[in-house]
């Protein structure tokens, strides 16, 4: 018992337990109406699924080095394909986003094929395109889509005997989304896709040295980054209970980018804080009225300058520090 007390509590393993316990907590704490209102939670909710949906980025840019701005364009596939196979085809809400995420997955993978031929800043541009394109459609398809007007009337989340009545109840499915979404990407760092990754973003060239082959784990990434935008885009669907094209604009993608950047590109735990920093910052600017978007747009830009490699990057730039003024003081206590 003693043994397994002494593992648990090792060193390394600290941050894990800090990290289990904020989640108990914060699962336990937040949904409670003496502490949250039914708005706040909502922009909550909406947190969560935003920051599934910026993990995919975290895989494509901090680990791949691939900038794109269609993620907004891929929760839409995740989105209307919830939308239409519940309202339409009367199908369960959790099989029709699992359904919209396998539909997802392929397109993401059948797009990846063709936009990997371009590299650099001709694949960004190529995204922004075809984030645009798939707006258009969202926009105009009036047989499917709905066009402008959307779709109405999506039912609430059913799980077996859970269901999702409220804000609060969507507060526990989507934080447990989240969290196994946390987990998996985690993961995929420290696996052989996530080190070839790492490998094609710091160089091409010798990645295909080692035998890595950077044309299909670039596909690879963007199909990740896909399923992970489709996952958000059923959540949003979901919980608004209806879907219109503008959520879907590609500059909404640019607004995930600016949170993954801000918590730190290379950072799962940056991603959720500059999702959340970003997701309830512009809730709580709202006093402000009509200036709440031009302080909200400079606060970003001073944060940005203040720290260029993200709220995570200031964190380890802290780390190293400390861990230099300990070495030079254990240094000096040897010469002494």
């Amino acid at each position: 018992m003693m043994n397994i007390l002494k593992k648990c509590f090792n060193k390394k393993n600290i941050p894990a337990l800090i990290g289990i316990l904020l989640c108990v907590a914060a699962f336990i704490y937040i949904p409670n109406q003496e502490h949250t209102s039914k708005y706040m939670m909502k922009v909550i909710d909406e947190g969560m699924l935003y920051f599934v949906a910026v993990l995919g980025l975290s895989v494509m840019l901090g680990m791949g080095g691939q900038v794109t701005f269609s993620t907004a364009g891929m929760m839409g596939v995740g989105a209307y394909g919830t939308a239409i196979l519940t309202t339409v085809y009367n199908v369960n809400p959790a099989a029709a986003v699992l359904i919209s995420v396998i539909v997802g997955s392929v397109f993401s993978y059948l797009i990846g094929l063709a936009m990997f031929r371009l590299k650099g800043s001709y694949f960004a541009f190529a995204s922004i395109g075809l984030a645009q394109l798939m707006y258009t459609i969202y926009s105009n398809w009036m047989e499917v889509t709905g066009g402008p007007d959307g779709i109405k009337g999506i039912p609430k989340l059913e799980l077996g005997a859970l269901k999702c009545d409220t804000y609060y109840d969507y507060f526990h499915v989507y934080f447990i989304i989240a969290v196994i979404c946390f987990l998996v990407v985690n993961r995929i760092r420290k696996t052989y896709f996530g080190r070839a990754l790492a490998s094609v973003r710091d160089n091409e060239i010798n990645a295909k040295c080692m035998g890595i082959n950077v044309y299909m784990t670039k596909v690879y990434s963007f199909v990740v980054a896909g399923v992970l935008a489709c996952i958000a885009g059923g959540m949003y669907a979901l919980l608004e209970r209806y879907v219109s094209p503008d959520p879907f604009k590609y500059d909404q993608s640019a607004i995930y980018l600016i949170m993954v950047m801000l918590g730190g590109v290379d950072s799962t735990i940056g991603a959720f804080l500059g999702t959340m920093l970003l997701t309830i910052l512009p809730e709580k600017l709202r006093f402000l009225q009509s200036y709440y978007k031009l302080v909200y747009g400079v606060g970003v830009i001073i944060l940005m300058i203040v720290m260029p490699m993200g709220i995570m990057g200031l964190v380890d730039k802290a780390k190293y520090k400390l861990h230099t003024l300990q070495k030079k003081k254990a240094m000096q206590r040897k010469e002494a």
